[in-house]
C-alpha cells in the first residue's frame, strides 16, 4: 500500500512539473507550448458559443452536439482542423442516412436497431472516412434510437452539429496557430551539427586523438542509433510544421514550402550518413580476436594500419568541413566555398586511395578493410553532393 502511494505520489509530482513547465513555456515566448494554451483557450470558447447558439435556435434535445462538434473541429492546425471536421460531416451524413432509410421503412425495433449498428459498422471498417469512421455508428444509434430516424430530429441534429463545425473553424481562423518555421529550420541545423561532431570524432579516433568527450568504441553503433533517431524526430516535427503552413492564414503554404522540402532533404541525408558513419566505426575499432595456436588465423581478422588510420582520419576531417560548408537547410549561402570544399574532400579521397593501392596493405586482409572505410567515405560525400544540388535547385 505504501509503494503504492509513493507512485502515484511520483506521478503527480512529475505531471505538476510538467504542468508548470508548460506553463512557464507558453509565458516566455512563442512556441509548441503556447500553442497548446491557446488552442484549449479557443476550444472553451468555440464550446460555449456553439452550446448557446444551438440552445437558441434548436431543441434542447440536440443541443450537447454543438459543443462536441466545436470540440472535434478544433484540432493543432487548420488544415487538420478542415479535414477532420469534412470527414466527421460526411460521417454525420452517411449515420443520419442509415437510420433515417430503417426508420422510415422499418420502425424502431430491436431487430432493427441489430442490423442498423451492423450495416453501420461495416460502413465505418470500410475506412472511407479516415479517422472519423468510427462516427458513422454512433451517429447512427443517436439518430436512429433517440430520434426514431425522424427526418426533423436529424435535420436538427445535422443543424447542430454544423453550428458546432462554425464555431470552432471561425476560432482556428480568427487566431490561427502560429507557424514554427524558423524553429524546424533551426532543429534541422543542430541535426546536421550533429553529424559533423560525428564525423569529426570519429576521425579523432581514427587517428588516436582523445575527442572532446570519452567515447568508448563499443558507443559508436549508440550514437549513429542516436543520430537516426533524432532525425526521425525531427522528421516527425517537421512534417507537424507542413502541415501547419497548409491554409493558415498567417503564413501561406507557397512561402515555407521550398524551405521544409530542403529541411527534408537534409533530414534524410543524415539518416543516410548515420548508416555510412556506423560502418566506417565498426571497420576502424574492429579488434581481430587472438587465434588459438592450433588455428589458423582468417585473412579478415586484423587491424587497420596505423599509416592508413592517420591519413583516413584526415579525410573525414575534409568531409566534415564539406558537411559544414553546406549550411542546412537553407542551403550553401556560398556555393564557391562549397564547392572548394567538396573537391578538397574528393582530392584528399583520390590520394588515400592512390596511397591505399601503391603501397599495398601490409598484412593480409587490410586491403578489405581499407575498400569498406574508403567506399563509405566516398557515398557520404556524394550524399553531400546530391543534397546541395537540390538545395540550389529549390533556391532558383
Amino acid at each position: 500500500m505504501t509503494e503504492t502511494k509513493t507512485r502515484v505520489g511520483d506521478w503527480c509530482r512529475h505531471r505538476w512539473r510538467t504542468a508548470r513547465t508548460s506553463l512557464k513555456d507558453a509565458v516566455r515566448g512563442p512556441g509548441e507550448a503556447r500553442d497548446g494554451m491557446l488552442l484549449q483557450a479557443k476550444g472553451a470558447a468555440a464550446a460555449t458559443v456553439a452550446w448557446c447558439l444551438s440552445s437558441w435556435l434548436l431543441p434542447t434535445n440536440v443541443t450537447a452536439f454543438a459543443p462536441f462538434t466545436a470540440l472535434l473541429a478544433l484540432q493543432s492546425t487548420v488544415y487538420r482542423s478542415l479535414w477532420h471536421s469534412a470527414q466527421y460531416l460526411g460521417a454525420m451524413a452517411i449515420g443520419t442516412a442509415v437510420a433515417a432509410g430503417f426508420g422510415s421503412t422499418v420502425g424502431v425495433h430491436a431487430w432493427a436497431l441489430c442490423v442498423l449498428v451492423f450495416v453501420a459498422l461495416l460502413v465505418a471498417r470500410l475506412d472511407l472516412l479516415g479517422g472519423q469512421g468510427a462516427q458513422v455508428p454512433v451517429v447512427a444509434l443517436f439518430a436512429f434510437a433517440g430520434g426514431g430516424g425522424r427526418i426533423d430530429y436529424i435535420g436538427h441534429l445535422v443543424a447542430s452539429a454544423a453550428i458546432g463545425v462554425c464555431c470552432g473553424l471561425a476560432a482556428h481562423f480568427a487566431v490561427a496557430p502560429s507557424p514554427h518555421t524558423a524553429t524546424a529550420r533551426r532543429r534541422v541545423e543542430e541535426l546536421a551539427d550533429r553529424a559533423r561532431t560525428l564525423l569529426r570524432d570519429l576521425a579523432r579516433t581514427a587517428a588516436g586523438k582523445p575527442g572532446d568527450e570519452d567515447v568508448r568504441e563499443e558507443d559508436w553503433p549508440r550514437r549513429c542509433e542516436d543520430l537516426a533517431t533524432r532525425a526521425k524526430d525531427v522528421r516527425a516535427a517537421l512534417e507537424r510544421e507542413q502541415e501547419n503552413t497548409r491554409l493558415n492564414p498567417r503564413r501561406p503554404w507557397n512561402s515555407a514550402q521550398a524551405s521544409l522540402q530542403r529541411c527534408h532533404e537534409t533530414i534524410g541525408m543524415v539518416e543516410r550518413v548515420a548508416t555510412h558513419v556506423r560502418s566506417i566505426a565498426r571497420a576502424l575499432t574492429y579488434e581481430p580476436r587472438t587465434p588459438e595456436p592450433s588455428e589458423p588465423r582468417r585473412a579478415f581478422e586484423v587491424s587497420v594500419s596505423a599509416d592508413f588510420s592517420a591519413s583516413y582520419a584526415e579525410l573525414l576531417h575534409a568531409i566534415a568541413e564539406a558537411l559544414e560548408g553546406f549550411a542546412p537547410p537553407r542551403g550553401p549561402d556560398d556555393p564557391d566555398r562549397l564547392r572548394a570544399r567538396v573537391e578538397d574532400a574528393e582530392r584528399r579521397y583520390a590520394e588515400v586511395t592512390a596511397e591505399a593501392r601503391s603501397g599495398g596493405p601490409g598484412r593480409e586482409g587490410e586491403w578489405p578493410v581499407h575498400g569498406t572505410v574508403l567506399v563509405e567515405a566516398a557515398r557520404i560525400l556524394e550524399e553531400i553532393k546530391h543534397t546541395a544540388d537540390l538545395a540550389a535547385d529549390t533556391r532558383g
